[in-house]
């Protein structure tokens, strides 16, 4: 008996199902901060919308420039291009993943309150599910049309199965025809009304036998089965579309799908029992395999053959791919909802129980999503646009105004927003369905070894390169005394082949002093004054560089290197380095730049707004423990020895063998100026292995001399104070000063052992 009293709508549905639509409007409100195939797709939407037809060849790259391309979304190109173009840029791609995602959500809703037989807390509690596994996925890329249109086949297929009528059914077929010209997503279209045929073909064998008469409903799924691959073929590249799905992923293709990360693999064990609940997704999508088993096996009587088609599908996509984790939810919960629905007809008992309990864990799952999109995600992610430090804004400005010409090596993440600003790429993000696996190979070899490298630049006359600053590559193109580098922005730099036709480019703006290449925590600077002046300059012709161009407040990494110049060049300087080290912050916080302004304020003796900046550091990366050194430092040089300790050990308990000597030092010092002597002679021990300035290890070797004297370890003593006088020999008379001040205060036996070093 099923309580019909689920039929309506309450006031937790409502407010449940408000909050879902707020989260989705809070997903697409994020600016773009890491894919880049939007670039290219919208380039591509333009070309098409240009030339009122669909590219038979690759059009964007020179590599490839006219081999074949079979473009299978062009239909989303073509749509996001409209809204880009139509609606207010990205303030149109923000509508159109809202519309989506909207879409998606409100469908799957009514298909799951049908399959759950009215249980509006069912489908409630299972949008949610669906909403936490995917959500991660929610960009403006065409899978979100995937996403909707499987909600969609459902949907229809539900409604034609509750008796509403063969239209239902009839109009699968002109969303097919649509679907297979928006994603190559297509074929789970026709694989979930297979799965349905399949599963109609069977519950008719078990009732009936084999019997010429078939069922209208079989009838009906097996000519649909029939009809969708054949209607697929309307599309502008007929079979080739068509078979492309089933081709993409196999062969070579596969090696090379594994390199690009949303297609790597991920292992069972951690798919299916690491049982942490972060990152999110992965734990509800544990829930929800876990959940959707035990209720099929709860409703074994009643199980459908469809059933453990779709669903065993979908987990062995979720099992092959990253990417198709979010893809399983929308598989699993029709599933779920329909066997939920079979085990509690009938139950009027458990009805109420799993009511509460599907409301209990809604709330959860809303109140989970609250703190995550206001506590957890960083907040300067909200908004429209692009995010600041992500993409090569910097030195693609550069190229264009500078109206650089060339063939241009990039790294694979920059090929879709070179093609975006009509600078054609060496590759892309259409790897492999336009660049072949044999040169995305060679690609990622060639920079790695330098003789591959050599031969790419030969094979395709490369005269321009674009890297990321942070990969090692970048540094090797540095030394390479063939190339120069004329530009970087905070994630590229942009190096030039020295040859007559960049003669200009390069005598204005070659960057010599200074190796722009490295991560957020280190860079390499020059020793002498004259190149850091040198340094500073090129920095400065390439900030007003930016200003000029726009992009001032937009590109934070030549502030930064500034302000480091400044720090060490130091004396008047520093009040210029924190200027710069602020405005860096102001246009990217970043925790090394908090730290590198820590350290100019310290030596400015601005001991507070040090103290904050350190703070600030650890704030924004909560495992940036160099920033309890920088605290450490700086509370030991204020006579704060307690906290010194205190930032210090927390420092050093997390480096572990990266400990650098500094912090070892500090840490020993503090330690023996609290009169904790074991503790000063333990951290000065492994700042003498590791130190080598002969100043400071006379020093160290002294108080550890002192610290052994204090704990009774006389002979230890003697041993260290040597130390310390082979390392500087004044330190002499350091120890003939302590000697007397021993005498005096009557320790005789500490005075012996001084006395046995002096003499």
């Amino acid at each position: 008996m099923i309580n019909r009293s689920d039929d309506r709508l309450n006031i937790i549905d409502l407010t449940l199902l408000v909050l879902l639509g707020a989260f989705l409007f809070l997903v697409a409100f994020q600016k773009q901060r890491w894919d880049t195939d939007i670039f290219w797709a919208l380039k591509s939407g333009e070309w098409i919308v240009e030339n009122m037809k669909v590219p038979a060849t690759d059009p964007f790259s020179y590599t490839f420039a006219g081999r074949e391309w079979i473009d299978f979304t062009w239909g989303f190109q073509l749509i996001a291009h409209l809204f880009y173009t139509y609606l207010g840029g990205w303030y149109g791609l923000f509508i159109l993943q809202l519309i989506l995602t909207g879409a998606t959500f409100f469908v799957l809703y009514r298909a799951l309150r049908l399959l759950s037989g009215g249980r509006t807390w069912l489908a409630v509690f299972l949008v949610y599910m669906v909403f936490v596994i995917s959500h991660g996925r929610f960009f403006i890329r065409p899978h979100l049309f995937a996403y909707l249109f499987i909600s969609l086949y459902f949907l229809l297929l539900t409604l034609y199965e509750k008796g509403h009528g063969w239209k239902y059914l009839a109009s699968l077929l002109p969303l097919q025809v649509l679907w297979v010209n928006i994603h190559s997503s297509f074929v789970m279209g026709i694989f979930i009304v297979v799965a349905y045929a399949a599963g109609a073909f069977f519950s008719e064998l078990r009732r009936r036998g084999l019997r010429a008469d078939v069922s209208g409903e079989l009838k009906a799924f097996v000519i649909l089965s029939v009809l969708l691959p054949l209607v697929s073929l309307i599309n502008p590249y007929g079979w080739k579309l068509v078979v492309f799905p089933l081709i993409h992923q196999g062969g070579e293709n596969a090696e090379a799908l594994r390199y690009i990360g949303e297609w790597t693999r991920i292992g069972l064990r951690e798919l299916l029992f690491f049982l942490y609940p972060f990152p999110l997704n992965f734990f509800a999508f544990k829930v929800l395999t876990f959940a959707t088993v035990a209720v099929m096996v709860k409703n074994y009587r009643g199980l459908r053959l469809r059933d453990l088609i779709l669903f065993a599908a979908a987990f062995y996509m979720a099992a092959s791919h990253v990417r198709w984790v979010a893809l399983f939810a929308y598989f699993a919960a029709p599933v779920m909802a329909s066997n939920a629905a079979g085990y509690l007809d009938g139950r009027w008992s458990g009805n109420w129980a799993w009511k509460r309990l599907g409301y209990a864990a809604s709330v959860i799952l809303s109140l989970v999503m609250i703190c995550d999109f206001l506590f957890v995600k960083d907040l300067r992610n909200y908004g429209v646009g692009l995010k600041k430090g992500v993409y090569p804004e910097g030195t693609v400005r550069f190229i264009e105004r500078q109206g650089i010409k060339g063939k241009i090596y990039n790294a694979y993440i920059f090929g879709g927003y070179l093609a975006y600003h009509d600078i054609s790429p060496f590759i892309d993000g259409r790897t492999p369905t336009v660049y072949s696996p044999y040169f995305f190979w060679t690609t990622r070899l060639a920079e790695r070894k330098a003789a591959s490298w050599k031969r790419l630049v030969e094979e395709y006359g490369i005269d321009m390169v674009l890297v990321k600053t942070r990969n090692k590559f970048c540094k090797e193109m540095f030394k390479d005394d063939g190339w120069s580098a004329v530009a970087f922005d905070d994630v590229s730099a942009l190096f030039l082949r020295k040859h007559e036709g960049f003669k200009e480019v390069l005598s204005s703006w070659e960057i010599r002093s200074l190796n722009p290449c490295g991560d957020s925590s280190r860079f390499e600077l020059p020793e002498d004054d004259g190149e850091l002046m040198n340094a500073g300059a090129d920095l400065k012709r390439l900030i007003s560089f930016f200003s000029e161009s726009g992009l001032g407040e937009r590109v934070a990494r030549p502030h930064r290197l500034l302000g480091l110049v400044y720090t060490k060049l130091g004396g008047d300087r520093l009040a210029e380095a924190v200027e710069e080290l602020n405005h860096a912050i102001s246009i990217k916080e970043d925790p090394y730049t908090y730290y590198d302004l820590g350290l100019a304020l310290g030596r400015l003796k601005r001991y507070d707004d040090a103290l904050a900046a350190f703070e600030q550091a650890v704030h924004k990366k909560k495992k940036f423990y160099k920033g309890y050194m920088g605290a450490g430092l700086l509370y030991y040089d204020t006579g704060d020895y307690a906290n010194a300790v205190e930032h210090l050990e927390a420092y050093i308990d997390e480096t572990g063998d990266e400990t650098e000597y500094m912090a070892y030092r500090t840490m020993g010092l503090s330690c023996f100026r609290l009169e904790r002597y074991d503790c000063a002679i333990r951290y000065l021990k492994r700042a003498a292995f590791t130190g080598d300035d002969p100043g400071e290890l006379a020093e160290i070797y002294y108080h550890l001399g002192s610290a052994a004297i204090e704990t009774g370890a006389f002979k230890e003593a003697v041993r260290y104070y040597r130390r310390a006088v082979e390392a500087e020999p004044e330190y002499r008379e350091v120890l003939r000063a302590l000697y007397h001040d021993l005498q005096r205060s009557g320790r005789n036996e500490a005075s012996l052992a001084v006395k046995d070093v002096i003499e």
